[in-house]
């Protein structure tokens, strides 16, 4: 990190620290990329000097950080790295482990976002390029603490959120500059854990449903968190009870339902957490005419952030295979939850999510009028039923090769229309073959 003057800075840099204090300055965030003049104007009004991390800047002002000065995010005692490997082999957290994708996974994932970058000299290709790059290693340290923190849970030893926190902070900037970005990496770096992916797609839905209705600062961070973190009691459940096909008997549903009482002893023992959290946490399964658990609240006695939470849970639920049941597309699980308002959940909030998730929001899979099938590289903010598409099947279902693109803006596609989404394994695709190649 450098100190820069202020006269200096420019769009792009990242901020660490001004030499003033962040509270005289009017931004949500505290540490983040320059992206507007104005923003600029507030640093050289407010501020003499700032302190620039060109490991984190983008474009032109992007350094590589030295290696002989870096020093680990989460460096941990020799003991107590130890004990966490003796708990990791004795009993891997099953419902929370991540999974490493193979060298050649990564080396597709990597062709694949060359290809999005290269699209088009447009300023959304530019946006998307810029924040790919700064946002995927961040989201990687993110997953690397967040399963660190599991594996604490595991082992029964004090969580240290600051590293987490640190990834939802990344998280929340990289909503707020560019939300397509962060959609994509869900989609592209899947994990082979059910719950441990469930809990990143639940904390990113939050955070962007949250921004999308105003939270900011703290209270924007502590959502995400607590979308990580609201079912980390199914740690303490057996594996085959979360794997189970069949119908529950009602033993089995009240020891799933036990999961939330876990989550909270696990997070007031171990965890330094608000009590806002904990509280949203005990809460996230009720719903608003009181058919929830596990006190059977309803309406306003649930709370806005809990409202939330349940219905981000219910959504991101249903985009995966459950041992139950199929994934719906992202089209289905929205008509599944709509159909709930106004029993299940708060038509108000409801209308807002439809609003903020949109109809196909980037990486979505959908099926043409004409029977091809394609990805959603890019959403259409005007005419939201017209996105660009990735054909990845023709109308026979054979493999169309390469990457072929079309715009349903364009006038001669203006007959085709989205007839449906599907889910990530429709027609025997998936995230790795169809993004990758």
């Amino acid at each position: 990190m450098e100190i820069v003057s202020v006269a200096e800075l420019k769009i792009g840099m990242f901020v660490v620290e001004p030499d003033c204090a962040w509270t005289e300055l009017p931004f949500a965030l505290q540490g983040f990329v320059v992206s507007t003049p104005k923003q600029v104007d507030i640093f050289q009004s407010k501020c003499r000097f700032v302190q620039v991390d060109f490991s984190r800047s983008l474009g032109d002002y992007y350094r590589e950080a030295k290696r002989e000065f870096d020093r680990p995010r989460r460096a941990s005692a020799p003991t107590q790295s130890k004990t966490l490997e003796e708990a990791a082999s004795r009993k891997r957290p099953a419902a929370f482990a991540m999974s490493e994708p193979s060298e050649q996974i990564r080396f597709r994932r990597q062709r694949f976002l060359g290809f999005l970058h290269q699209q088009d000299h447009s300023e959304y290709a530019r946006e998307l390029s810029g924040e790919l790059a700064y946002i995927e290693p961040r989201f990687d340290d993110f997953q690397s603490a967040l399963q660190l923190t599991f594996q604490h849970v595991e082992a029964e030893q004090s969580i240290d959120l600051r590293n987490v926190r640190e990834g939802v902070r990344d998280m929340s900037g990289s909503l707020k500059r560019n939300p397509d970005a962060l959609m994509w990496l869900l989609r592209l770096k899947r994990a082979d854990q059910y719950s441990f992916d469930h809990a990143v797609d639940v904390a990113v839905y939050l955070l962007l449903l949250g921004n999308h209705i105003g939270w900011r600062g703290q209270k924007l961070i502590e959502l995400g968190i607590t979308g990580l973190l609201q079912d980390v009691g199914k740690t303490q459940l057996p594996a085959e009870l979360l794997a189970k096909k069949g119908a529950l008997s009602s033993e089995e549903q009240s020891l799933i339902h036990s999961h939330v009482a876990s989550s909270l002893e696990i997070l007031y023992s171990h965890a330094h957490l608000p009590s806002d959290v904990l509280v949203t946490v005990s809460r996230h399964h009720e719903r608003w005419d009181g058919s929830g658990y596990p006190r059977g609240l309803e309406r306003d006695q649930i709370g806005l952030a809990a409202e939330m939470a349940g219905l981000v849970d219910s959504f991101c639920a249903m985009l995966k295979d459950k041992p139950y049941r199929n994934a719906l597309g992202h089209q289905g699980a929205l008509e599944e939850i709509y159909n709930q308002r106004d029993h299940k959940f708060n038509s108000a909030l409801m209308e807002q999510f439809v609003q903020c998730v949109g109809l196909y929001p980037i990486g979505t899979l959908v099926e043409l009028d004409s029977g091809e099938v394609g990805v959603v590289i890019q959403q259409n903010r005007v005419q939201r039923s017209r996105p660009r598409i990735l054909f990845l099947l023709d109308a026979e279902k054979a493999h169309v090769p390469g990457y072929k693109v079309i715009d349903l803006r364009d006038k001669s596609f203006e007959q085709l229309r989205v007839a449906k989404t599907l889910p990530a394994d429709a027609y025997g695709l998936s995230s790795d073959d169809y993004y990758l190649r």
